[in-house]
């Protein structure tokens, strides 16, 4: 295994997981919803037989806990208008959840049990880089995604 390799995999895998968020992020804004808060980081994703690495990004929709239902219907609905499937769905308590795929992506909606409880996405490639043992993810090629405003 080359660390320049996969690290130039990565590069490209990254690019196109925050490309995809940006065009969700404004996706979700087009139906209505804030995302106030967003970023993207490497992280494994296997550690046998070889270790691995992904990326996967996430965000935040403005709102309060007692918007978060209707704000996930109208979520879900954009995004299963854009061409995303749901593969699983269902309810925790009272906070509906959907994980969504497209391609080779992975998208999961739902409410936060904790903190502030607002709607939340994260995005993650099913793509897994490996690497050497005590390969090169020595970055962890954070990125913000925040949209400006």
């Amino acid at each position: 295994m080359d660390d320049r390799k996969s690290a130039e995999e990565l590069a490209t895998l990254q690019d196109e997981v925050v490309a995809q968020t940006r065009a969700v992020i404004d996706l979700l804004g087009g139906a209505g919803l804030d995302v106030t808060r967003a970023g993207g980081v490497a992280e494994f994703c296997q550690s046998e037989p070889a270790p691995g690495v992904t990326y996967r990004t996430g965000g935040a929709v403005a709102g309060t806990p007692a918007e978060a239902a209707a704000q996930f219907a109208a979520a879900r609905e954009a995004l299963l208008a854009d061409g995303w499937s749901v593969v699983t769905e269902g309810v925790d308590g009272t906070r509906p959840w959907a994980n969504l795929g497209r391609d080779d992506l992975r998208l999961g909606l739902s409410q936060a049990k904790h903190g502030e409880r607002l709607l939340g996405f994260s995005l993650t490639s099913g793509d897994c880089i490996r690497v050497e043992d005590g390969g090169f993810l020595d970055d962890d090629r954070r990125v913000d995604l925040t949209p400006p405003g």
